[in-house]
C-alpha cells in the first residue's frame, strides 16, 4: 500500500503531466518545427564558428584553381598557402606533417597533382565554389557551400513535414539528423551535404509527382558527387517495374550514364580498383604509374575491414537496422502508397549496392539516403496510424 508522500509525488507528476500536455497539444506543430529550425540553426552556428580541417581542403582548393592556375607548382603554392590562411597552426601542422603521405604532397607539386583526379570529377562542387569565390577565397567558398547545404537541408525537412502534416515530430527528425552524422557532414568540407540537399529535393518532388523537377535535381546530385549514379541506376530500375516515374527517371540515369562516361575520361580519374586500393589498402604518395592488380582476397579484406570500422565507430549501420525493423514492425506494407514504396525500395537497395561497389565505412556517406528512408517510414507510420492513407501514384 501507498504512504502519503508516494501518492503525493505521484498527483505532482500527474499534474504536471496532464499540464504539460494540455499547453503542448494544440501548439504540437510549432513547437515540432521550432525545435527543428533551432537544430539547424544552432549546427550552423557550430559550422561557421568551428568547422572541422580535413586534408580534402587543398585537393578541392586546388580544383577550384585549376582554371586560373594552371601552373602545378604555382597552384600547389597557393592551395597550401590559402589553407594555411583559414585554419589553426596546429592544424595546419597536422595536415601537413603527420603522416609521410601528408608530407610527400606538401612537399611535391607533381605528386599532388596526381591526386587531383579525384576531386575534380565533383563538377557542380567546384563549380559552384568557382562562383563563390569571385567574393572570397576558394577555403571560405567551400565552407560556405557546406554552411548553405545544412541550412537548405533543414528547410527541406520542413517543408516536408509540412506538406504531410508531421510538423509534430521535429524531435523525431533532429534524432535522426544526430544519427545521421549530419552535425559531422555540415562541419567537413566536403561535397556530401551540397549532395544531399540535391538528393532530398529528389525525393519530395517524386513523392509530390513532380517528375521531372525529380530527374533535374538527381542530375544535379549526381554532378556534386557521381558515385550518386548508383542510386540513380537502381532507382530507375524500381521506376521502370512499378511505373510512377518511369520515363523521367530512364532519361535521368541515361544522361547521368552518359556524363559519367565524359567524366572520368577527361578528369584523369585513376579508375574504380586503383580509388578502392588507395581508400582501403594504402595512401599511395603519387598515382603515377601505379596500377595495382585486382584481387579477390583484398576486395573481401576491403569489405571486412570496411564493415568493421562502421560497426565500432560510426552510426549507419545501427540507424539503418533500426529502420528495418521500424519498417518489419511498425509500417504494413500493403498501405504504402506506391511512389514511397518505390523509392523506399530504391534507396535501401542501393545503400546495399553502393556498399558492396565501394565500402565506404563513414556515416556521412549515408547521410541522404537513411533521411529519406527515416522521412519515408514516419509519414506513412503518421498516416497509417491516422487512417489517411493516399493510394495513387
Amino acid at each position: 500500500m501507498s504512504n502519503l508522500a508516494q501518492r503525493g509525488l505521484e498527483k505532482t507528476f500527474l499534474l504536471a503531466y496532464r499540464t504539460a500536455y494540455r499547453v503542448y497539444q494544440p501548439m504540437r506543430n510549432v513547437i515540432g518545427a521550432a525545435i527543428l529550425c533551432v537544430f539547424i540553426a544552432m549546427t550552423a552556428a557550430v559550422v561557421h564558428v568551428y568547422p572541422l580541417s580535413n586534408w580534402d581542403m587543398f585537393a578541392y582548393t586546388a580544383s577550384v584553381l585549376e582554371a586560373e592556375v594552371p601552373d602545378t607548382a604555382e597552384r600547389h603554392r597557393q592551395s597550401y598557402a590559402l589553407v594555411k590562411d583559414n585554419v589553426s597552426e596546429g592544424e595546419y601542422l597536422t595536415l601537413t606533417r603527420d603522416r609521410a603521405y601528408r608530407i610527400r604532397q606538401a612537399e611535391d607539386p607533381e605528386a599532388f597533382a596526381t591526386m587531383l583526379g579525384f576531386y575534380r570529377l565533383k563538377i557542380l562542387y567546384v563549380e559552384t565554389a568557382k562562383l563563390l569565390s569571385a567574393h572570397m577565397d576558394p577555403v571560405k567558398a567551400l565552407r560556405m557551400v557546406s554552411l548553405v547545404s545544412a541550412v537548405a537541408v533543414g528547410g527541406i525537412l520542413l517543408v516536408w513535414m509540412a506538406r504531410t502534416g508531421t510538423l509534430a515530430y521535429g524531435p523525431v527528425v533532429v534524432a535522426l539528423l544526430i544519427g545521421s552524422a549530419f552535425g559531422d557532414a555540415a562541419q567537413l568540407l566536403s561535397p556530401d551535404l551540397y549532395a544531399t540537399v540535391f538528393l532530398l529535393l529528389a525525393a519530395l518532388f517524386y513523392l509530390e509527382r513532380l517528375d521531372l523537377p525529380a530527374a533535374l535535381s538527381l542530375v544535379a546530385a549526381f554532378l556534386v558527387r557521381p558515385d550518386h549514379l548508383a542510386f540513380i541506376g537502381v532507382f530507375f530500375v524500381f521506376a521502370a517495374i512499378y511505373g510512377p516515374g518511369r520515363w523521367n527517371m530512364t532519361a535521368c540515369f541515361a544522361v547521368c550514364f552518359a556524363i559519367y562516361l565524359w567524366l572520368t575520361r577527361g578528369s584523369d580519374h585513376p579508375g574504380w580498383w586503383i580509388h578502392m586500393w588507395f581508400t582501403h589498402v594504402e595512401y599511395v604518395p603519387t598515382l603515377k604509374d601505379f596500377d595495382p592488380p585486382f584481387s579477390i582476397v583484398a576486395y573481401v579484406q576491403m569489405l571486412v575491414r570496411s564493415t568493421v570500422r562502421s560497426l565500432m565507430s560510426q552510426t549507419w549501420l545501427a540507424l539503418l537496422f533500426a529502420q528495418v525493423l521500424f519498417y518489419a514492425r511498425c509500417i504494413e506494407p500493403a498501405k504504402l502508397e506506391e511512389r514511397s514504396r518505390v523509392l523506399l525500395y530504391a534507396v535501401f537497395a542501393s545503400i546495399c549496392a553502393k556498399y558492396l561497389v565501394f565500402p565506404h565505412f563513414e556515416t556521412r556517406f549515408y547521410l541522404p539516403y537513411l533521411l529519406i528512408i527515416g522521412m519515408i517510414l514516419l509519414v506513412s507510420w503518421h498516416r497509417q496510424q491516422s487512417g489517411s492513407v493516399r493510394t495513387a501514384s
